[in-house]
């Protein structure tokens, strides 16, 4: 919570982002994974929180964390894994308990990354209310990526040995990573069309905390300036555990906070690590790398997901891809409007492939796993087809205010299908 008079330091916020890009003791991953829930019933409607609630505080078997969503959406975080394969069982079993408990209730749990239902937000918690409050002040895609969208998301330890290396090569691959693993295919209001609609969604909403951090030789200094330059929207009154806080009507940034104050108070190191959580560029410094540009997924193709990132981030694999991977730096717009259909994401997604190939069966420790990396890779990327390439999604807002060109043709709408339940089959 603010202080009474400026205590912080530039050299003080330093100290906490350098510490995000540091080496770390154990070399772990996890994965978070999210679903749309709904009553078996009623598909339109939302669940009920009291029993989102009650299912979040029941232990699961392999010590993963259940969250609630906004939305009423559901997340499911594993304990730090040893290894890809040990965090890729781990959400399996957990998903299949939980699974049998959501079914208990009454309620469906869906592999859907943009859910069409109007997007309501059954939370009230003033975080919450203050980022709602915000994002409608610049339109509507805020209110849908907070309801009405859903991910997995792949933290990586910082290797031990080069604690850089992830950070360059994740932002390396990120964009190829959307084209390869869209599931939430859509035409727009505006007529335009999408490979990946949540990444268009969030492409659309407040630009000073979703778009990449800049790359450059000090990433540290990067994510500071990142940090300091993007707006403040809530201010928490009860510390960063708190629930208590007050939202931010007038554009403020952290740097203009921390050299001008605020009726409340000025910003002290709590408050910065609480406005650090509150940014969502598509690769997030922790202390460990969090991957936050894919899709949700069925399992199968999750399970391959979060091999080619682990994979991705092996010491060697990394030197091959910076040197054989052709830049798609400009191309994070791109890959969530044309996906594979770009010929240079086309391009990258081929050599990325041919290195998973080679590499992943060194990083799995089962044979299974593989296949289902090999098999994502024959029957999608190969033939530059994703996840969500079966269908359309009506989407009833437009995603083009943000310099988004429009496609010349709009393809054909056709009728969403069930996606693929939570359940672990595949």
């Amino acid at each position: 919570m603010p202080a009474a008079h400026r205590s912080i330091t530039h050299e003080k916020l330093r100290e906490v982002t350098d510490a995000m890009f540091a080496a770390t003791k154990d070399d772990l991953l996890g994965l978070e994974t999210e679903w749309a829930v709904h009553p078996a019933a009623d598909p339109v409607a939302r669940p009920d929180l009291g029993q989102l609630l009650t299912l979040a505080d029941s232990p699961l078997p392999e010590a993963g964390r259940l969250t609630v969503e906004p939305g009423g959406q559901i997340e499911l975080s594993s304990a730090p894994q040893p290894s890809v394969s040990h965090a890729i069982r781990a959400v399996e079993t957990d998903a299949a308990v939980l699974e049998q408990r959501l079914s208990r209730l009454g309620l469906r749990a869906e592999s859907r990354a943009v859910d069409v239902r109007d997007p309501v937000r059954i939370l009230d918690q003033p975080r919450y209310r203050a980022m709602n409050e915000h994002f409608d002040r610049q339109g509507a895609a805020g209110r849908w990526m907070m309801t009405n969208t859903s991910s997995v998301q792949v933290n990586i330890s910082n290797d031990p040995a080069d604690p850089l290396g992830r950070w360059r090569v994740l932002n390396l691959t990120a964009p190829v990573l959307i084209a390869m693993f869209a599931n939430s295919r859509a035409v727009d209001a505006s007529g335009a069309t999408w490979e990946s609609a949540r990444q268009g969604i969030w492409w659309n909403i407040d630009p000073t905390r979703t778009r990449p951090v800049p790359m450059s030789s000090d990433p540290s200094g990067s994510w500071l300036r990142y940090a300091l330059d993007a707006l403040v929207f809530f201010i928490p009154t009860q510390g960063p555990e708190g629930p208590g806080g007050v939202g931010v009507s007038e554009p403020m940034t952290f740097r203009q906070w921390m050299h001008r104050g605020h009726e409340l108070g000025w910003p002290t190191i709590d408050d910065f690590r609480y406005h650090l959580t509150t940014l969502f560029p598509p690769i997030r410094p922790r202390g460990w790398m969090e991957l936050r540009v894919l899709d949700a997924l069925p399992s199968a193709e999750r399970a391959a997901a979060a091999l080619a990132v682990a994979t991705i981030g092996q010491s060697g694999v990394r030197e091959e891809l910076h040197a054989r991977l052709p830049d798609t730096s400009d191309l994070w717009l791109d890959a969530a409007r044309h996906g594979l259909h770009h010929p240079r994401l086309a391009e990258a997604a081929a050599i990325l492939s041919s290195v998973l190939s080679a590499h992943a069966p060194h990083v799995a420790d089962t044979r299974e796993q593989v296949d289902l990396l090999d098999s994502f890779l024959d029957r999608f990327t190969a033939r530059h087809l994703a996840p969500g390439s079966h269908t359309w999604l009506p989407l009833p807002i437009d995603l083009t205010g943000m310099s988004v060109r429009r496609s010349p043709s709009t393809p054909p709408i056709t009728t969403l299908a069930a996606a693929p339940d939570l359940a672990c089959t595949t």
